[in-house]
């Protein structure tokens, strides 16, 4: 096809815009944000490596162990429907009986009784958020979050305008002490705050699952106060031991809590379907705001058909033991070559590693020399709202997507890195 030379037209056109601002027509949300880019993730830049970087920056299931033949037989199954049902709009709700097979499985493995009309299916759990965020959050709302917690939701928090006022964490969850007086102090500023956001089932990036007591603190903080608890749950079927932390659905008696959850970490990333399990009144709210016609009926029917007769528990079974043994591997390969320069606490589950550096070490100096060295990773101050880190250096390491052998020579190029920064900071601080 031959390319026409611009008419009059456009030339006029392209005169007259190049006069415009896009700021002034761009809304405020988006004006806040600056566009997403790895460095909101805390990894580098992409740089010339003299080496090829293994990662560890990637919490996304082994791409070995993907479910990939039993999905294609789900999606000839789903495709075989004898109506066009899999190929029309799919409604707000999401398809019912995929909602009613999650209502099974919540009631099974939560010991609370729900129903279909307890979800609602969504784009991931980030849809999730999203669409919460938009039932609920007005500009100028507080959210109060754990520090250090997710980034992407950070993001989302501040596109719906919303303030996020952090708590302190540790290996056993939200500090809800902290927490309370934080409550306390908003409320007497006359603050309006709509969510606590938590990841309380392995934490992303902490790895850490919140204890039992904190949980029911937790709970009644929220309840005394009126507040929405809004769980990340993400991980919480990639548990390591006999079972997983109680969740905070089932020990609130579903009064209060809204889960988000996905299949990306159980399965694929690429599958972008998640759901919200709360009260129905809630879930009427959160549907009143979808303004599309829903997400794709063809990969919820692919699904339902996935997890009849037990192919999501065989699937999970096989992905714990594999995350476990490689969580393993990776533990003694940085205890063998990266002491004294770090230390961490495994978790009970999930895809990361909370990593504190000793010995002087910066994460941002540790992660150049990383690159050096061919091994990627996220700095901890990304996942902190002002990227400040105030409790230490940190960074995050990723265990699942990378095979077993990459991660014993991430381990050994790691601690190559933090022998580079040490010598590095001994000539930037001599005696």
């Amino acid at each position: 096809m031959t390319v026409e030379p611009a008419s009059p037209l456009v030339d006029e056109l392209a005169r007259l815009w190049a006069e415009y601002d896009l700021d002034t027509l761009t809304s405020d949300a988006a004006q806040y944000l600056s566009a997403g880019t790895a460095t909101d993730w805390g990894l580098s830049a992409p740089v010339d490596a003299a080496i090829p970087p293994i990662s560890l920056g990637s919490g996304i299931p082994d791409p070995d162990h993907l479910p990939r033949e039993e999905l294609v037989a789900a999606m000839q199954r789903a495709l075989g429907a004898v109506d066009d049902g899999p190929l029309r709009y799919g409604g707000a709700v999401g398809f019912e009986p995929l909602r009613m097979a999650l209502a099974e499985r919540y009631t099974r493995d939560r010991g609370m009784e729900v129903s279909s009309a307890h979800f609602t299916l969504t784009n991931g759990s980030a849809g999730a958020i999203d669409l919460v965020c938009s039932a609920f959050l007005s500009p100028g709302d507080v959210v109060i979050a754990e520090a250090p917690t997710f980034s992407g939701s950070l993001r989302t928090f501040r596109g719906h305008q919303a303030d996020v006022v952090t708590v302190s964490m540790d290996h056993l969850g939200m500090h809800t002490e902290d927490l309370e007086a934080t409550v306390e102090r908003l409320k007497g500023q006359g603050r309006r705050i709509k969510f606590i956001y938590t990841i309380a089932n392995f934490h992303n990036p902490m790895g850490a699952a919140m204890s039992l007591a904190r949980r029911e603190h937790l709970l009644r903080i929220a309840a005394k106060h009126g507040i929405l608890i809004l769980d990340d749950d993400a991980y919480g079927d990639i548990y390591f031991g006999e079972a997983a932390p109680r969740a905070l659905s089932a020990l609130s008696g579903g009064h209060g809590v809204i889960t988000a959850g996905t299949f990306s970490k159980m399965i694929a990333t690429g599958l972008r379907v998640g759901w919200i399990h709360a009260d129905p009144a809630i879930i009427d709210r959160c549907t009143r705001m979808r303004f599309e016609m829903g997400n794709s009926p063809l990969l919820h029917r692919m699904l339902c058909e996935y997890m009849r007769d037990g192919a999501l528990d065989h699937h999970l079974e096989r992905v714990r033991h594999l995350y476990a043994e490689k969580l393993d591997i990776l533990a003694r390969a940085l205890r063998e070559h990266c002491e004294p320069y770090l230390s961490f606490k495994k978790p009970a589950g999930g895809f990361f590693l909370w990593v504190t550096l000793h010995e002087g070490l910066r994460a941002d100096v540790l992660q150049a020399a990383g690159l050096e060295e061919g091994v990627s990773f996220p700095l901890g101050y990304a996942f902190f709202p002002n990227r400040v880190d105030p409790t230490g250096e940190h960074i995050r390491l990723a265990f699942s997507w990378t095979s077993k052998d990459d991660l014993v020579e991430a381990a050994r190029r790691l601690g190559r890195a933090c022998e580079r920064a040490a010598e590095q900071l001994k000539r930037a601080n001599p005696k």
